[in-house]
């Protein structure tokens, strides 16, 4: 009886660790990671909306906002008020012969209301409200061509993402046709056709294959991780791009592309905005030191049972102004004049550089479609050359070298094609930009 119980003991034992082991030699299931699609016309939605340099602009031109309602108070009635009440240790009085008399309360209370409104200051003030509304339009368009640049960049960078997925296809393709020749290969040197140095060079070929496509890969990972930066999304999120057809309609006219750039870009506007801003406050400097006619009006109240009238209504007409002020109003003059010159100059040089833009993008546009119209063509040839040496090879009429060079002239036609496409798409989407097309609009 012992010797079944010591026996039942360690069967269990047994299957307690038998249990134990395959369950560590089982590998848990990996989580699933879901991706989250991200198409053209979303991820514009998303950077227009999330992306931290539009709202460090957007920060700017509510300060310049603010600036605004700061500059039209002096225009606008100031009203104070004030109350006092004073304990003293004697009761007010004045010596009157032998005698004192009292002047006041010993605890008076005394509270009063006043208004100030600037009557005319020859349009200092309105000139310093005009030009800081000015400026919040330099603003606003500011924002505007912050938020043009993020979605030209979101938009280069996702066809970045899209060709770097193709270079992947691409490469798998060359790794896939260089494993189907050696696989040939190795056929005939069983078959005692061809001689075992023969293997060597796809060997060689397919292990650079391999690699070309790890690389590739890894490019994939830093192309992706840049777009998810330019959305504000965790980098450990994952997401899927979405590819577009490249729908290019006739390239515009140098001039028109050149006048629509005039027109549209919101650059050319901040400039514009800056200078009448830059005019208008040299205004205001050139009046400072005229007078300023006000008018000041109140009522008070001062507790005093000896007074007639305890409170009052006042109202007072004057001017006032500043006689030298050591120079500084001419140096602020002379300092918006050169400002004024500088900012003409820069306009200046803007308008050269979005002109020479909006040709450099043109021309990307044109050679992109010369160089897709030829890859096309090379790309259908490519693959039909590396099916015909493949027979041929088969047939023992090639050698290896022949079958090696048509699969990397096949990569190669293909590796052109693709840079060719999404070269394409990336320069269209310059020109349009410098152009100052709506970009969400066209890639609604």
């Amino acid at each position: 009886m012992r010797r079944k119980i010591t026996l039942a003991i360690l069967l269990i034992f047994m299957a307690g660790c038998t249990a134990r082991i395959l369950a560590e030699e089982v590998p848990p299931k990996a989580p699933v990671i879901s991706q989250r699609l991200i198409t053209l016309s979303n991820g514009i939605f998303l950077v227009l909306r999330d992306s931290r340099l539009v709202k460090i602009e957007i920060s700017d031109k509510d300060m310049s906002f603010e600036n605004t309602v700061i500059a039209l108070s002096p225009l606008l009635p100031h009203l104070s008020t004030s109350m006092t009440k004073t304990y003293n240790q004697y009761t007010p009085a004045m010596i009157f012969g032998a005698s004192s008399v009292p002047m006041g309360d010993r605890n008076p209370l005394s509270w009063g209301i006043d208004i100030y409104q600037t009557l005319f200051d020859f349009g200092k003030y309105i000139s310093n409200y005009k030009a800081s509304t000015e400026y919040l339009h330099a603003n606003k368009a500011k924002v505007e061509s912050v938020k043009r640049a993020v979605t030209l960049e979101f938009i280069t960078t996702y066809f970045d993402s899209l060709e770097t997925e193709k270079m992947i296809t691409v490469a798998e393709k060359e790794v896939d046709s260089l494993t189907a020749y050696l696989k040939d290969a190795i056929h005939l040197y069983e078959e005692g056709v061809i001689v075992k140095n023969d293997l060597l060079p796809a060997r060689v070929k397919l292990a650079d294959a391999k690699q070309k496509l790890i690389a590739a890969g890894n490019r994939r990972e830093v192309a992706m991780a840049s777009l998810t930066t330019i959305l504000t999304l965790p980098l450990t999120e994952e997401i899927m791009v979405q590819d577009i057809k490249a729908e290019i309609s006739e390239l515009p006219d140098l001039v028109d592309a050149w006048k629509s750039a005039e027109v549209h870009r919101p650059e050319i506007t901040f400039y514009n905005d800056q200078i009448k801003s830059s005019v208008l406050r040299e205004q205001a400097r050139t009046v400072e030191n005229l007078p300023v006619i006000f008018a000041n009006g109140g009522y008070s109240y001062d507790q005093n049972k000896y007074m007639v009238h305890q409170d009052d209504a006042y109202i007072v007409l004057g001017a006032k102004m500043d006689i030298y002020d050591g120079g500084a109003t001419g140096a602020e003059i002379m300092k918006e004049r050169y400002l004024h010159k500088k900012l003409q100059e820069q306009k200046n040089k803007l308008m050269d550089d979005i002109r020479y833009e909006v040709k450099d993008s043109r021309l990307g546009v044109k050679d992109a479609i010369e160089k897709l119209n030829v890859a096309k063509d090379a790309l259908a040839q490519s693959e039909e050359n590396v099916r015909f040496y493949r027979v041929k090879y088969n047939n023992g009429v090639a050698t290896s070298t022949d079958v090696l060079e048509a699969i990397s002239l096949q990569t190669r036609a293909q590796t052109n094609y693709y840079s060719a496409n999404y070269e394409l798409k990336r320069s269209y989407a310059k020109l349009m930009y410098s152009m100052g097309s709506d970009l969400p609009e066209i890639y609604r």
